[in-house]
């Protein structure tokens, strides 16, 4: 038997196989970003489609109705105040549980009457007539009066109607600009949009603003997360004065789709 020589029992790789390799690996990894890129993309007109079509729900309904879903006394504004849920990442399970969950029971109760006549969930009688929303029942009023009006199935969960794409929800109410450019606590029609990476809320705002230049102007504006009302973070590269947070920091949309709050110049 021929003995092979040193020479060839160490052979390695050459420059041109070693070369191969490398744009091999380079190719596929150009792919995995490229259908990274591709994937996020689809979650963010997701979420768009979600925010429109939810937009144009509203608007259907008020075709029928001629008055705002969840607004008990019909005066323009939807009663249930959406910008008072907390938008902190840890409380998911809290905002989850102001929706609810069951197929079982009827899409409203007995505990108060909307303008229609509708025997509806959350709008307690008040004062000869005048109606308002209690926090918590308050969440459901819009889905529950779109039930009532056949423009939603009963046979859809509340809090899996209301869920986003990003495992979080989306409330439908009103806010209160504390911008200090429109008039002291003028109230707002809205849809918030809780814990959405920050890059698929720029591209939500380019989408509808035209720009994600601003944060704080225009009908998508980001929330701040430690407040209570409609006070607005300036730029979307910034959360809570924090000017050095990822692609991915978790931050809070509100969606102006009836009027919208006069510009912020700060």
């Amino acid at each position: 038997m021929k003995k092979l020589t040193g020479s060839r029992q160490q052979r390695g790789f050459t420059l041109v196989e070693l070369s191969i390799v490398l744009v091999v690996v380079g190719l596929l990894f150009a792919a995995v970003v490229k259908g990274q890129e591709v994937v996020d993309s689809a979650k963010a007109q997701k979420l768009i489609n979600d925010i429109k079509s939810t937009e144009a729900l509203i608007q259907k309904f008020v075709q029928i109705k001629s008055r705002m879903p969840g607004d008990c006394n019909a005066d323009g504004l939807i009663d249930f105040p959406a910008d008072q849920v907390t938008r902190f990442d840890v409380d998911n399970s809290a905002r989850a549980n102001l929706y609810d969950y069951t197929t079982s029971q009827k899409t409203f109760a007995a505990n108060g009457t909307d303008i229609d006549g509708d025997v509806h969930r959350g709008c307690a009688q008040q004062n000869g007539g005048a109606y308002t929303s209690a926090d918590a029942a308050g969440t459901n009023n819009w889905l529950n009066d779109m039930k009532l009006a056949g423009l939603v199935s009963d046979s859809v969960p509340n809090r899996t109607f209301a869920k986003q794409v990003n495992e979080d929800f989306l409330f439908v109410g009103n806010v209160t600009d504390n911008s200090g450019s429109s008039a002291q606590a003028a109230k707002y029609n809205a849809i918030i949009i809780q814990n959405v990476p920050q890059w698929m809320a720029r591209q939500v705002a380019t989408a509808i603003n035209g720009t994600d230049a601003n944060s704080n102007r225009g009908r998508v504006r980001q929330l701040v997360r430690d407040g209570s009302n409609g006070s607005y973070v300036p730029l979307w590269s910034t959360v809570e004065g924090d000017a050095d947070v990822m692609r991915d920091a978790m931050v809070s949309v509100v969606y102006f789709f009836d009027r919208i709050p006069a510009t912020n110049t700060n």
